[in-house]
């Protein structure tokens, strides 16, 4: 008898198609007299009246802060020490960023972005750091990439340059030859 108690138990259950088909067709019925709180409410028919439509708030990106021309100079200074350099700094002989100077160029310019007054770039060069002892042509060529840059990343300030050919090739602690910023 014990072995078929559980074949005469599953006779008795309502099978799962039948249960499921039995919910789809009464389903309603079944979910209004099983809830326990109020149906919805139903949709308005017809379009939507202007008096509800409430108009989303336009936020207007917050104006930049504008730093004076002496405060640009101490950050700009402080940047320098920060990464312990006199300026941006490029491999000798070239005009490719060395050492700290891609780091440098990328802060001064989040540092310029919002200063007021102009911008000088003095590009150093080293005397004898090109075969063609054209150095000065080097030195603007820096600048010129150095410019670029900066206007690239926001900068509107008047960027100006300025050549400078040092006669000694500076000591080691130098790190190479640098483009200094002086913002007026």
């Amino acid at each position: 008898m014990r072995r078929w108690a559980p074949l005469a138990l599953g006779a008795l259950m309502v099978p799962a198609s039948v249960t499921a088909f039995g919910f789809s067709v009464y389903g309603e019925e079944l979910e209004t007299a099983l809830s326990s709180s109020p149906p919805p409410p139903a949709a308005p028919a017809g379009p939507v009246p202007i008096a509800d439509f409430v108009a989303p708030l336009r936020m207007e990106p917050a104006a930049p802060q504008v730093m004076p021309a002496a405060v640009a100079q101490q950050a700009v200074r402080e940047l320098f020490t920060s990464h312990s350099v006199k300026g941006i700094t490029f491999a000798p002989g070239t005009a490719s960023l060395v050492g700290r100077g891609e780091a440098v160029q990328r802060e001064l310019a989040s540092v310029l972005r919002n200063a007021t007054g102009s911008v000088t770039l003095v590009a150093h060069a080293w005397n004898g750091e090109t075969a063609s002892h054209r150095c000065d042509v080097l030195a603007m060529e820096r600048a010129g990439l150095v410019r670029q840059y900066l206007a690239e990343q926001g900068v509107d300030s008047v960027i100006t340059t300025r050549v400078i050919v040092d006669p000694a090739w500076g000591p080691p602690s130098d790190f190479g030859p640098q483009i200094e910023v002086l913002v007026s």
